[in-house]
C-alpha cells in the first residue's frame, strides 16, 4: 500500500530495529522522521540512496520537553504524522537483587515513559488531522519472564499495556494502535543479550524456525499494521520464529 507521502516517525531509527522499519517504510512512499538521541547519519545516507524523503532531530524520548520540542518542530519543517513507530529501547542484564534504582529508572523512562510521550504527542496530532497509526515494539519479555531482566520485561509489559489501552482510546479518533513482539534480533543490543555465554544456543533450541530476526522481519510486521491493517487495533503480533509457541525444544532422535 502507498502511503502517500504521509509521514511517518520512527524512534530509535539510528540503527537496528528502528533503522530496518524507516527502511522498509520508506519504500510505501512514506517520508520518514527520525527521532533519536544519536546522529542516524548510516540510515539517512541509506535512505537518500533510496531516494527517500527524511528528517531527522536529536531528541531523548524520556524527556517530556525534547518530545514536545521534537514533534513541534517537526510539524513545522516537515509535517503532521501520519504514523508513528516506537522502536527505541534500552536493556540491562542484571539480577533483580542487583539491580540499582537508577538502572530500572532508566530502562523504565526509555521503553515505557518515552512510548507513552511520544504517544501523546503523536496521538494529538493524527486526533486534529483525521486519525493514523501507532505501533510500538514489544518484545517476547512482555509475554514471557526473562531472568536478570526484570526491568526490561517490566517496561515491555508497561509498553503492551499502554498499547491495548490506546487502541481503546484512539478508536474514536481513527487512530489504530498496535504492537510487534520481536523474539531475538540481530541487532547490537541482540548482541549484547546474547554475549559469550550459552544464551544464544538455548534461544536457538526454542526457536522452532532455527535462526534470529534480522530487522527487515520485523517491519514487515510493522508495514502491515500501518499500510494494510484497516480493521486491526489492540493486538500484540510476536515475531519470534515461534520461540514463545515452543515448549519443548525438538531433540534428536524424537
Amino acid at each position: 500500500m502507498s502511503l502517500d507521502d504521509r509521514v511517518t516517525v520512527v524512534t530509535g531509527a539510528s540503527q537496528g530495529i528502528g533503522q530496518g522499519v524507516a527502511l522498509r517504510m520508506a519504500r510505501t512512499g512514506s517520508r520518514i522522521a527520525i527521532l533519536d538521541r544519536q546522529p542516524a547519519e548510516e540510515t539517512t545516507e541509506l535512505l537518500t540512496q533510496q531516494g527517500a524523503d527524511w528528517w531527522q532531530y536529536e531528541v531523548d524520548i524520556a524527556e517530556a520537553g525534547q518530545v514536545a520540542e521534537a514533534f513541534s518542530r517537526m510539524e513545522n519543517e516537515f509535517g503532521v504524522p501520519y504514523a508513528l513507530v516506537n522502536a527505541a529501547g534500552v536493556f540491562a542484564d542484571k539480577p533483580f537483587l542487583d539491580t540499582p534504582v537508577e538502572v530500572w529508572d532508566r530502562v523504565l523512562a526509555v521503553n515505557a515513559r518515552g512510548a507513552f510521550l511520544t504517544c501523546q504527542e503523536a496521538g494529538r496530532r493524527m486526533r486534529d488531522h483525521g486519525g493514523g497509526r501507532i505501533v510500538n515494539i514489544l518484545s517476547t519479555a512482555a509475554a514471557q519472564g526473562f531472568a536478570q531482566e526484570t526491568a526490561y520485561c517490566a517496561s515491555k509489559g508497561a509498553a503492551l499495556l499502554l498499547t491495548r489501552t490506546l487502541a481503546v482510546e484512539f478508536a474514536q479518533y481513527g487512530i489504530t494502535v498496535n504492537g510487534v513482539g520481536p523474539g531475538t534480533v540481530e541487532t547490537p543490543m541482540g548482541g549484547d543479550y546474547l554475549g559469550d555465554g550459552p544464551i544464544a544456543g538455548h534461544e536457538l533450541a526454542r526457536t522452532p524456525l532455527g535462526r534470529f530476526g534480522q530487522p527487515a522481519d520485523i517491519a514487515e510486521a510493522v508495514a502491515f499494521f500501518i499500510g494494510g491493517a484497516t480493521w486491526v487495533t489492540g493486538q500484540a503480533l510476536y515475531v519470534d520464529g515461534g520461540f514463545l509457541a515452543a515448549g519443548l525444544p525438538l531433540l534428536k532422535g524424537m
